[in-house]
């Protein structure tokens, strides 16, 4: 609902006023001066040149105008007043004072008081008793009675009847005669100064004897003048008058005492009425107290300085109070209404002046009209619009207004709305497009519509517009107390542009509501109108039409009193001119009205001033004879020829009565419009009497041109206008063109200099941007906007007009916010009625397409332009041609912006230009054989059959001027080139004429042909005229002479062409005897001829000279070279017999017109047809390419179409490395002309994580590229086929890309180079995620096959079956999510194989995101609703509802974790609060589905798109939209950066990327965490195998709840568990725990359990407790436990006695396992044949990484006998180990001793495995040893000897067909029975260093750190051993109690053996 308004506002809009209605007032500030002429002279010269001008600058961007008024200026000799020249001026004084007064927002009026009050001037009006006291006076002779007599005569009768009529009660007077302006100057004044004598001392004289009453009168004819101003100026307001006093430092001894009486009440008045604000006192220094004010004298100048600045600072004070608090000064929060209600009033006033005159007499109208209206209201019928035609003067406005003010009386109990406009009154009445928006929007205020005055899908388009006309029309039809007046005035003057819908006033509706009605006037009979055949049909009816000439219509007007009753209108408008140039002169009359004419919308006082006052000398006289006028003689004259339009009292009115009805003319009327007080015809007919009396073409065009540099001053240096008053009219800035070319080179290098110093640069980018250094100085206002640019377009400097006007982003700018997008439509619809200009028609249809986002936010014009510009400039070559300055200043404007703005900083729009540009119809010419276009680029040269060269405008398709001097046929034609006015034309009359185009007169004629002239040209600097004629010769003529210099008779056909290359002065010919020839033209030799197989029909050359294109009678077309005459290409293609030829400006394409109707074009470059153009109404018989090949000409049948010829389709590489070598590419690769063929479209891009680089896959090409310049890094080129995927590694280091090839490669983005390719999948690659460790990629393809593989190796890790559409995995790297886009969405665990979850909806997930924290998952859904899941377990935790259509898109952000943003087909998003699921704020703001949703790291700032094309940035705190901007072109989608800073966009089918800048961004930069665990092996990422179902009944408890469970339940732990649990937990949640005190605690652990942990058990719960100080240093909760079945690193002390607590349920589990002990693997590696576990591991023949993976074997540590036999003899059936340590008593111990050792342990239950494999008698391979007879009954031994508990492993092998044995296995949680089909892993185990196959040992290594009793440190094992060792080693005591710790009865727990990896 739209807000409140004013009532009284409200009340005008709706048509209901009243006189104390408050309309706006006038921005002007305009001051009156009274002062004496003389005695002020230097002050008011002050006021004027410096204080005025100040001002002015103050109040410029506020719009405020500000007029001194100095009615002493110009009127001569300071010795002579002005009154004293002529009398009635006083009037005119008081009249300004009056309007000062009525216009101005603050002082209106300067008294300047000095010394004296000056002389009484001479009485204009005396009444008749005072008249007759003076001729009865005894001192008055009668010389003094003829005097007097003689110059004041009694009032005629028709005064006096006037007089009657005015007031009953008026006493008669005696009226100075004006025979005064007759005499001369010397002659009147000398009778004036006697008269005023005779008055003053007759009526001194009067005062002693008379009446109170005549006393009164008497006194005031004795005022002066500046008593009279004082007085009026007192009566209005004592508020906005200021008074300045000027005293002197010697005052003068002789002064008149009455006077000086008077001059005293005057500053007392002055004194005690006005506030001391208001008033100040000035004292002049210096002794002679009657010294004139001099500026030489240094105390005269302090003085004036001084009055300076007081009066500058008093009037700026003044100001300032007076206009801080009005309405009109201040900008309302209403935008629309304010604009709507100013609009309003401006046809309110002028609706009160025609209703204040009261012309309407009589007419049957009004009665008709009624009866016709009241009978469709009363019956509720549809009805059609009234209209009244008639003619000029024939009472229609009359008519309008009358019925304005009488309709609100024809209905009693229903509400009248009444609208009204005059046509073309003001700008947005001029057009139908804008009246119709203004009328639409003041209709949405009246009725308050409910969707405000401006609908959320408004679109300023003229379809849109009608529709929204109609609709609000259907809505008041439902409102049955309430009807519409729509009053229009004038129709006929609404301007008709391109962009009306199939007629320009097609909007009329054919039928109206009931309630609804239209009265419309015209003067141009309906027929004639622009309707629609079914409008005229309808409005024909006697109904709806009323004819004024019609005897049953005639209306009867109020005539003036001087005007006779059989004078008509016209002839009343031609004597009132007649009138005005006998008083004023011809030449003043005639400027003046010539300006006004001129204008569009009427000027200002100011403005018409500065061009018809001269300033140089303010003490000469400006004598209106002379053409000029002054302060006062203007004054006068607008006074006579308009009306006195100030409200008087009674009295003034009776005072001032007869003199206007002597002098009122209603020629000109005040309109004030925009906040100007416009001086304007009152009559249309007006204007057409001005123009057709004063102006002609050229002075018309000049005209233009001085209100042009009116609007828009030059420089002095760049003008050569001059300033003689007496040659006006003949200033003109073509004479610009004229200048020396250097002069201009250095001044636009100076221009561009200076524009680069003011150049702003973006603080992202490193593009220089700066404005227009053409109109850099100008600061666009009102006016320029709505004046000023019609004075440019008409002046005919079509450069100047662009580049300050149409083609300025400024002021392209102020008019859309200062007016409307409609309006600026209007305006360059407007131009193009006028102006043919490529850059125009790019600016128009830029304007045109973005119409309707510009609708609702004016604010994307820069964006618009630059999205739609960009591309277009850089195929210019010259950086600084109009449209990159247009571009570039748009972008300093968005820099300089303050507000958050989407900028563009690439281009992807084409050009904007449609195909066809402009269709002409042209009537009366036969078959155009040629056409050229004029030098002035806009109009168009025919070729007729009659003889006659026709020029038609282009745009206007009219007629404008015939050259006749053929008598046949013309043939050809040609305008002379290097911008000649000369046109060239042959006939076949045998004779070439040659003209002047802008002056329209031949030049010469040449008769040198006997036969008809086929071709002409012009060569030598256009000296010489060259012709050639069907009697096979070729004329040279000199074009100055006339006569001819050479004649060429080479040829022995007819010529058929001849063609001069200006480079070099070259002339080729050809001819029907099939030979071209080249000559020279200084000596006419022959250089060259080309012999063709056929006769030459037509010839062209290229722009460059270096092609020759030749049609033969044959019908085929050669392209060969000019300088050699070799043959390149035979053009083919077309169908028909040619007809016309001609090569474009680009030297690379030709145009052909064919009998077909068509017109083809072909590149000579390639020799190929590029295209076909649109049929024709006939064979196209010419064809014409303009400069620079802005359009193409066809002429075909009589119609003739302008086509966008610019070569802007162009292959431009977005991904060039050099962005200014763009261009090269466009001149040196032209052959590369259409990039959907040259580039694939973009299938995909990524942003790297810290917002930097962007990479781009199109085709099978990667481009990287930096977002922020945007600058393009390189491409890398790897795959085979379409690339589907890629993504950026976290750590920004790789970048990962898969395609239809199968194929992943990982490049390295610092090189650039390929580091490896993962070909693990057997399908395309759909989808590609690297987690955050950067060390793991998980990539999807078309199979549904999911792959976890290393990145820098390429292992694979993991592979699952599952959704491949939609990839994505947690921050914390625990789970994979997938989906397809069906109804189920797939979570995957990536450290468990078996843990997976499954979400669904009841419909299709359409979109899903995961949380920053890894804890939920979002999903979205085709079911309207989203669904919070988390992400462990998978469980539902919150459900958001609240669209109502399909969920789209969904977005959370990085430091907001509770805040969601989804969006939907419904248009609209939702802003969630996840915790409560509540809707937090809807985003509305799209007009289609909303496509996605990207929100800022902060979660400040959204950013979403949509299927309408645009993007909206959100405010997501306050839901409010910041900024948009309209794409133009369907997108898929879009990211965004961290902070929002740039948003890149994945168009539908492109191969661009737009990078958008968000300018001053709100979000602030958040720095993602990074990944910063400790390094993993391959063996620890590899997810663990599926966990076996438990049996046990409790469940253990997950953090806090650990320590309640095991109080609850300690009876199942032994109580030194619980006593270890306790301390664990407290030392778990103290973070001041240290390293030492952990390793002590677990030590302590380790010993106090001796009895019921292992060797095994006590060093890994020392690696749990080392997790937990990481955890507590990093400040995270430690690391879950993995419930795996064997003993780990990461499984604590208290979980694994948990475990074992369930013994016959593990033991199964133990028993898959099958290990080697550490000396056996290490005797393997020395059999034959296998040499190192590496060779082992390469003869396996299984896959491996393509990094070198070695394995060493250390040797482990001395042990000391003695501990040796004590584990001997605790376990007596297994005592190996005895012998293994004397294996190991030296380091390096050799074969022999190792194979002794071995032998002596098969003798002791050693394995059957390593017996066998130590007495083979030939080297044993692999797979031999995988199936070993000897291995398998050891298999199938009882599984509770295995009780081997492993670790994680390192590697896992995946074999692709079956599995293949490895030297060392492991076989984990499997059935034996089974082993050959289970998977193979490489066992690395970092804790264990010593033990049998099968058995446990009881020795540990030496504690890492300390020296053991053999005196050496414990061996490190590689990265782990180092990384680990804290629990590395252990003390040699600690083994020997853990071995008598080990129950003798049962068997020991077989262990892990150990092999170190690096």
């Amino acid at each position: 609902m739209a807000a409140p308004i004013d009532e009284s506002v409200l009340n005008a809009l709706r048509g209901v006023t009243s006189a104390q209605t408050r309309l706006p007032k006038p921005l002007l500030i305009k001051i009156y001066v009274a002062s004496l002429k003389q005695e002020f002279n230097q002050e008011r010269r002050m006021l004027l040149e410096l204080v005025g001008p100040e001002l002015q600058t103050l109040y410029d961007d506020r719009q405020i105008e500000l007029e001194i008024v100095d009615m002493h200026f110009g009127t001569g000799a300071l010795d002579v007043s002005l009154l004293e020249r002529d009398p009635y001026m006083l009037l005119d004084c008081l009249h300004e004072i009056d309007t000062c007064h009525a216009h101005s927002k603050s002082v209106f009026f300067m008294a300047l008081i000095g010394d004296g009050i000056g002389r009484t001037p001479l009485p204009t009006h005396i009444d008749l008793d005072i008249y007759a006291a003076l001729l009865a006076d005894e001192q008055t002779s009668a010389e003094d009675a003829a005097l007097l007599d003689r110059w004041y005569a009694a009032p005629a009768e028709a005064e006096a009847e006037a007089k009657a009529e005015a007031e009953a009660e008026a006493e008669a007077q005696r009226v100075l005669k004006q025979e005064y302006r007759s005499l001369p100057e010397d002659a009147w004044l000398a009778e004036s100064r006697s008269l005023t004598l005779l008055l003053e001392r007759g009526l001194q004289r009067l005062l002693a004897n008379a009446t109170a009453d005549c006393l009164q009168r008497v006194q005031q004819l004795r005022r002066t003048q500046i008593e009279r101003e004082v007085q009026r100026a007192m009566s209005h307001s004592s508020e906005k008058i200021l008074a300045v006093f000027r005293e002197r430092a010697a005052q003068s001894s002789v002064r008149d005492a009455e006077a000086s009486e008077r001059l005293r009440k005057i500053k007392d008045e002055l004194t005690m009425n006005l506030s001391t604000d208001n008033h100040t006192t000035l004292v002049v220094p210096g002794s002679a107290s009657s010294e004139a004010i001099d500026p030489d004298n240094e105390d005269h100048e302090a003085y004036l300085s001084k009055f300076k600045n007081k009066v500058t600072d008093k009037l700026r004070l003044l100001i300032e109070a007076h206009i801080t608090n009005d309405p009109d000064v201040i900008k309302g929060r209403k935008k629309t209404v304010q604009e709507i209600f100013h609009e309003h009033a401006t046809h309110l006033r002028m609706l009160r002046e025609h209703t204040e005159n009261v012309l309407l007499l009589e007419s049957p109208v009004p009665h008709q009209l009624r009866q016709n209206l009241m009978a469709n209201f009363r019956n509720g019928s549809r009805h059609a619009p009234y209209f009244i035609c008639g003619t000029h003067g024939s009472g229609k406005s009359a008519l309008i207004c009358a019925l304005y003010g009488q309709v609100s009386g024809w209905f009693s109990s229903t509400r009248v709305h009444r609208v009204i406009r005059f046509s073309k009154a003001t700008p947005r009445s001029a057009y139908n497009l804008e009246l119709l928006r203004v009328i639409c929007q003041q209709i949405s205020i009246i009725f308050n519509i409910p969707e405000g005055y401006l609908p959320k899908d408004a679109s300023f388009d003229p379809l849109y517009i009608s529709n929204w006309f109609q609709n609000l029309l259907r809505r008041i039809e439902d409102m049955n107390n309430d009807v519409l007046f729509l009053f229009i005035d004038d129709l006929h003057l609404l301007n008709p542009l391109d962009c009306d819908i199939v007629a320009a006033l097609s909007w009329l509706p054919t039928s109206l509501p009931w309630n609804v009605q239209i009265i419309c006037s015209s003067t141009t009979p309906l027929e004639q109108l622009k309707f629609t055949p079914m409008q005229r049909d309808r409005f024909k009816s006697a109904e709806y039409q009323f004819v004024l000439h019609a005897d049953t219509n005639l209306t009867q007007l109020q005539r003036p009193a001087q005007c006779a009753d059989d004078v008509n209108f016209v002839d009343y408008m031609e004597q009132q001119f007649n009138e005005l140039e006998l008083h004023y002169g011809r030449q003043a009359v005639a400027s003046l009205a010539a300006y006004i004419t001129c204008s569009e919308y009427g000027l200002t006082e100011t403005e018409l001033l500065e061009l018809l006052m001269p300033t140089d000398d303010p003490e000469s006289l400006i004598d209106t004879h002379g053409g000029h006028f002054s302060f006062a003689s203007f004054k006068k004259i607008h006074s006579q020829m308009g009306e006195l339009t100030v409200l008087r009292s009674l009295q003034q009115v009776v005072l001032l009565l007869s003199i206007c009805l002597a002098d009122k003319r209603l020629l000109l009327h005040d309109k004030i419009m925009s906040g100007k007080v416009l001086i304007q015809w009152r009559h249309s007919y007006c204007l057409a009497v001005a123009k057709r009396r004063y102006m002609g073409v050229e002075r018309t065009r000049n005209l233009h041109i001085e209100l042009a540099n009116l609007f828009f001053p030059q420089d002095e240096d760049e003008s050569t206008l001059e300033n003689e008053s007496s040659k006006s009219e003949t200033k003109s800035v073509i004479s610009l063109k004229e200048r020396e070319p250097h002069k201009d080179k250095e001044r636009e290098k100076d221009n561009v200099s200076a524009g680069r110093k003011s150049s702003s640069t973006h603080h992202n980018d490193d593009t220089s941007t700066f404005y227009n250094p053409i109109a850099a100085d100008v600061s666009y206002s009102m006016r320029h906007v709505e004046e000023s640019w019609h004075h440019l377009m008409r002046s005919d400097d079509t450069m100047r007009f662009k580049q300050i006007a149409v083609c300025n982003f400024d002021f392209l700018l102020a008019a859309v916010q200062t007016v409307s997008i409609s309006y600026l439509r209007c305006l360059i619809e407007h131009v193009r009625c006028y102006v043919l200009d490529r850059d125009i028609e790019l600016i128009y249809y830029t304007i045109r397409k973005s119409s309707d986002v510009l609708t609702r936010d004016p604010m994307q014009l820069g964006s618009q332009l630059i999205s739609w510009l960009r591309p277009i400039g850089e195929h210019d070559d010259d950086d600084n041609s109009l449209l990159s300055m247009t571009v570039r200043s748009a972008t300093a404007w968005c820099d300089g912006y303050a507000v958050p703005l989407l900028v563009p900083l690439t281009g992807w729009l084409p050009a904007p230009l449609p195909s066809q540009i402009r269709n002409m119809t042209v009537t009366g010419t036969g078959v155009i054989r040629a056409v050229c276009v004029a030098p002035s680029k806009q109009h168009l040269i025919l070729a007729t059959n009659s003889g006659d060269v026709q020029q038609w405008h282009i745009m206007s398709n009219s007629l404008e001027h015939t050259y006749k001097g053929h008598t046949a046929a013309v043939t050809c034609l040609l305008v002379a080139p290097q911008q000649s006015q000369l046109l060239l034309t042959g006939s076949e009359d045998a004779s070439v004429l040659v003209w002047h185009v802008s002056m329209r007169e031949q030049r010469a004629h040449i008769k040198a042909h006997t036969a008809p002239v086929t071709a002409v040209a012009a060569g030598v600097n256009n000296t010489l005229i060259i012709s050639s004629s069907e009697d096979a010769t070729i004329a040279i003529t000199d074009l100055a002479s006339g006569k001819l210099q050479h004649r060429i008779t080479f040829h022995r056909g007819p010529v058929t062409g001849v063609l001069v290359a200006g480079a070099c002065d070259v002339l080729i010919s050809g001819s029907h005897d099939k030979n071209i020839c080249v000559w020279d033209l200084e000596n006419y030799t022959l250089l060259n001829t080309m012999q063709m197989t056929s006769p030459v029909l037509r010839i062209d050359i290229s722009w460059n000279s270096v092609f020759l294109l030749a049609l033969c009678e044959d019908n085929a077309l050669y392209v060969r070279t000019l300088a050699t005459g070799k043959e390149l290409h035979t053009l083919k293609g077309h169908k028909s017999r040619i007809r016309s030829i001609s090569i474009a400006k680009d030297s690379q394409r030709c145009v052909v017109g064919c009998e077909d109707t068509r017109a083809l074009i072909y590149d000579m470059h390639s020799g190929k047809l590029v295209r076909s153009m649109p049929p024709n109404p006939g064979p196209v018989t010419a064809v014409y390419a303009m400069d620079n090949d802005d359009f193409l000409i066809t002429v075909g049948g009589n119609k003739i179409t302008f086509y966008s010829f610019r070569n802007e389709e162009l292959y431009v590489n977005p991904y060039s490395r050099n962005p200014r070598r763009k261009r090269s590419l466009k001149r040196h690769t032209q052959a590369q002309r259409s990039p959907s063929t040259t580039l694939p479209p973009i299938t995909c891009f990524d942003l790297s994580r810290d917002s930097q680089q962007i990479a781009i896959a199109s085709g099978r090409s990667v481009h990287l590229m930096r977002i922020n310049t945007p600058e393009y890094q390189c491409t890398l080129d790897g795959h085979s086929s379409v690339v589907n995927c890629l993504k950026f590694a976290p750590n920004v280091e790789f970048l990962v890309t898969g395609g239809d090839d199968r194929l992943v490669q990982v490049w390295t983005l610092a090189l650039g180079e390929l580091n490896h390719t993962f070909k693990g999948h057997a399908a395309p690659v759909m989808q590609l995620v690297v987690l955050m460790d950067s060390l793991r990629v998980i990539s999807t393809d078309r199979d549904s096959t999911l792959l976890v593989w290393m990145a820098d190796s390429g292992n694979v890790l993991q592979t699952i079956q599952g959704p491949y559409k939609s990839l994505a995995a947690t921050n914390n790297m625990r789970f994979a999510v997938s989906t397809n886009g069906d109804n189920t969405l797939k979570i995957w665990s990536l450290t468990q194989e078996d843990e997976k979850f499954s979400v669904s909806h009841s419909d299709e997930i359409t979109c899903f995101e995961i949380s920053a924290d890894s804890m939920h998952i979002i999903t979205g859904s085709r079911d309207m609703s989203l669904k919070v899941w988390q992400a462990v377990g998978g469980k539902l935790s919150q459900v958001l509802v609240g669209h109502s259509d399909a969920v789209t898109c969904v977005a959370v952000s990085v430091t907001n974790k509770t805040q969601v943003i989804s969006g939907s087909k419904d248009t609209n998003l939702l802003i969630w609060d996840l915790l409560t699921g509540e809707e937090v704020h809807t985003l509305a703001g799209h007009l289609g589905p909303v496509l996605g949703v990207k929100v800022s790291a902060d979660g400040s700032t959204a950013v979403s798109g949509s299927d309408d094309k645009t993007l909206i940035v959100w405010e997501t705190k306050r839901g409010l939209a910041l900024t948009s901007l309209q794409m133009h072109v369907p997108f898929t989608r879009f990211d965004i950066s961290l902070e929002v800073s740039r948003v890149l966009v994945q168009l539908v089918d492109s191969y661009n990327l737009p990078v958008i800048c968000l300018h001053n961004t709100p979000a602030q930069y958040v720095k993602l965490p990074t990944y910063s665990g400790p390094s993993k092996d391959v063996e620890d990422l590899r997810p663990q195998g599926p966990k076996r179902q438990m049996k046990r009944l409790l469940k253990k408890e997950v953090s806090l709840d650990t320590y309640t469970w095991q109080k609850k339940y300690g009876h199942l732990t032994s109580s030194v568990m619980m006593a270890q649990v306790d301390e664990r937990l407290k030392r778990r949640f103290s973070v001041s725990a240290s390293m030492e005190e952990i390793s002590k605690i677990a030590e302590n652990k380790t010993g106090a359990s001796q009895a019921n942990l292992g060797p095994e058990q006590a060093a890994l719960a020392q690696s749990q407790h080392f997790d937990q100080l990481e955890a507590l240093w990093n400040k995270r909760s430690p690391p879950r436990r993995r419930h795996n079945a064997g003993l780990s690193r990461q499984t604590s002390l208290v979980e694994d006695r948990l475990e074992s607590s369930d013994d016959d349920e593990y033991q199964d589990e133990r028993a898959g396992m099958l290990s080697a002990s550490y000396d056996h693997i290490h005797l393997l590696a020395r059999l034959p044949g296998i040499r190192t576990l590496h060779d082992a591991w390469k003869t396996s023949s299984l896959r491996v990484s393509r990094t070198r993976t070695k394995f060493y074997v250390s040797t482990p540590p001395h042990h000391h006998p003695n501990n040796n036999n004590n584990n001997n003899n605790t376990s007596q059936n297994h005592s190996h180990s005895n012998c293994n340590s004397n294996d190991h008593t030296d380091n390096n111990h050799s074969a022999p001793n190792s194979s002794c050792n071995l032998g002596q342990l098969g003798k002791r239950d050693a394995p059957d495995l390593v017996r066998d494999l130590l007495q083979a008698e030939r080297p044993v391979t692999l797979r031999q040893l995988f199936h070993w007879s000897s291995l398998k009954p050891h298999l199938w031994r009882s599984r509770r000897q295995r009780n081997c508990q492993s670790l994680q492993p390192h590697f896992r092998v995946h074999v692709p067909d079956r599995a293949r044995a490895t030297p060392i296995i492991l076989v984990e949680n499997c059935d034996s029975r089974r082993v050959q089909r289970a998977r193979t892993d490489l066992v690395l185990h970092p804790q264990s260093i010593q033990a049998s196959l099968g058995h446990i040992a009881v020795e540990s290594a030496t504690p890492s750190g300390s020296a053991g009793p053999g005196g050496k440190r414990g061996t490190s094992c590689g990265f782990l051993g180092c990384h680990w060792s804290l629990f590395r080693g252990k003390s040699r005591s600690k083994s020997k109690s853990e071995a008598r710790a080990t129950p003798p009865t049962e068997p020991p727990a077989a262990s892990c053996n150990e092999c170190v990896t690096q």
